[in-house]
């Protein structure tokens, strides 16, 4: 069983360690053979670096590391030898101020590498010169760009920064087009999570092939079912033993939990990160919470008065992948270029299509419901945490005190914070309130993994909340400033419980009513529904 490149971003020492690689190398063929000028806007921890890194052997003629890949065995590939220059702006460090004195010190060494004199007049001229100067040297160049949108995403919530930084890499970016139509590049490639607009920052290169959404990328990176089974076998065997499940039980928990990436729906995809963490523990766990939830993202969710729940069969149209910009940041935008959301379906009308986003799986849903709940509650991520395993174990167990008592736990302390209004929010401090306590209560039952319905229309009526655990039903109705009677009334007169008559668990009546003044819960009650 060959070890796992967990961690590793660079192809030659994967290669020569004799670590586990999935070989793409057919769909890197594939995308040389087709055209030379590329762009490529995936989720954090997806692949890119790596995807780059065989780029950079592959140009430099290193056919010794493709021995036995499909590129060397299948393809009339010539492994020729060109210039490559790898600009990887992750490792130029997290909120970068200097980024046009750093881009010209990797032009300028690049330049002492090739023995080539630049244009020192501005960025944009130093590379073009650079690059011009290796060309009529040597040979084209290939010119390799990972996570160029770092600089300006780094400084999502300090946007004159944002802005200088985007200002900085147009420049930079500005020769490209004339470059390749002087005949200087022979592939290009750029990389990044974040798509802006080509006007933005590509200047007019009007003939770069976009793969975010192309079929060419559809499995370029990440991990399919079938490369699953083929490459990883004897780590499926193992943890399978390790649970002492059988494997095809095992591996449906593996594909529910980080399985679903996709960009072709029919094509879902696992994380290769995640996928490889799973493997290397041995064991399920949450991986993509650990790398991290950039703050600025639920806290907008929160402080917008964003529904959680919008997010879940979110409808978009095709405009919507290309409209990322600084001065109209998309929260849904920003959750799709993320990660946090993906394709789960497409229709098509005729000439035009429709995409329905969710969450891709279980580990990004928890991960997300876990930092939505760490944000309106204002709480830190322990005190979430023990709150929900008690709350879960209070529902699993009928015990609905529990679950009441730490939902007070989670609600404590509002009263000191602010519950920040959206622009030209014309509902009313009542409806706001409402709806927050609303969303909490959806986070909690949601990130629990139980069955879950929130506001289910009924012939008399909308029940605010359904929970079903593997011993009961709980039908749940919220109250503002209202006496807690009002509540469970209303369950029954409006006949809510009518289509649980049938139900082979005991059925609960739950009324929590909440205090708008205290901020926390008033008053609650339970009644076991005689069927």
């Amino acid at each position: 069983m060959k070890r796992l490149p967990t961690g590793r971003q660079n192809f030659k020492q994967i290669i020569e360690e004799d670590l586990l690689y999935v070989d793409k190398t057919r769909q890197m063929y594939e995308l040389i053979d087709n055209g030379s000028l590329y762009f490529l806007s995936r989720p954090r921890r997806f692949g890119k670096s790596l995807l780059l890194s065989k780029f950079q052997y592959l140009f430099g003629g290193n056919r010794d590391l493709f021995e036995g890949l499909y590129i060397e065995e299948h393809t009339d590939y010539d492994f020729e030898t060109y210039p490559v220059l790898h600009f990887n702006f992750s490792s130029f460090g997290y909120k970068v101020e200097n980024l046009e004195e750093i881009l010209s010190i990797e032009i300028e060494n690049y330049a002492g590498d090739f023995g080539i004199e630049t244009n020192k007049v501005s960025l944009g001229k130093r590379l073009y010169s650079l690059v011009e100067g290796i060309s009529k040297k040597e040979k084209t160049v290939v010119l390799l760009i990972d996570e160029y949108d770092k600089p300006i995403t780094d400084f999502l919530t300090e946007i004159a920064k944002a802005k200088k930084n985007q200002s900085v890499l147009k420049d930079f970016f500005s020769p490209l087009k004339d470059l390749d139509a002087q005949g200087h590049l022979r592939f290009l490639f750029i990389t990044g999570v974040s798509k802006f607009s080509k006007v933005s920052l590509f200047s007019d290169l009007n003939n770069l092939t976009d793969l975010t959404l192309h079929p060419y990328s559809d499995d370029l990176l990440g991990i399919t079912q079938e490369e699953l089974l083929n490459y990883f076998p004897k780590h499926i065997e193992e943890l399978a033993k390790e649970y002492q499940f059988p494997v095809e039980e095992i591996l449906e928990d593996v594909k529910k939990w980080y399985n679903g990436y996709a960009y072709n729906p029919n094509i879902p995809l696992y994380n290769p990160f995640s996928l490889l963490n799973l493997f290397q523990a041995n064991r399920f766990s949450n991986f993509w919470f650990a790398t991290g939830t950039p703050t600025f993202l639920v806290e907008t969710i929160r402080n917008e008065g964003i529904t959680p729940r919008e997010f879940e069969n979110k409808e978009v149209t095709e405009t919507f992948f290309d409209k990322f910009s600084l001065s109209t940041l998309d929260i849904t935008g920003l959750l799709f270029q993320t990660g946090y959301l993906t394709i789960r379906s497409i229709i098509q009308k005729r000439i035009s299509r429709r995409y329905f986003l969710g969450y891709p799986n279980e580990e990004v849903r928890q991960s997300m419901m876990h930092n939505l709940m760490e944000a309106f509650t204002y709480k830190n991520p322990s005190t979430v945490s023990n709150a929900l395993v008690k709350m879960e174990r209070g529902l699993e167990d009928g015990k609905m005190e529990l679950f009441v008592e730490q939902l007070e736990v989670l609600l404590s302390d509002i009263s000191y914070h602010l519950l920040p209004k959206k622009k030209n929010d014309k509902r009313s401090e009542f409806e706001v309130w409402e709806g927050y306590f609303h969303t909490v209560i959806y986070l909690v039952t949601t990130f629990m993994g139980l069955y879950v319905q929130s506001e289910i229309t009924k012939h008399k009526g909308r029940l605010d909340l359904l929970v079903e655990t593997e011993d009961y039903l709980y039908l749940m109705e919220f109250k503002l400033d209202e006496p807690i009677e009002n509540a469970i009334t209303q369950i029954k007169n409006r006949e809510y419980a009518a289509a649980y008559k049938n139900a082979s668990k005991p059925v609960y009546l739950v009324g929590i009513s909440f205090s708008k003044t205290e901020r926390n819960v008033e008053a609650w009650d339970v009644e076991l529904w005689e069927q």
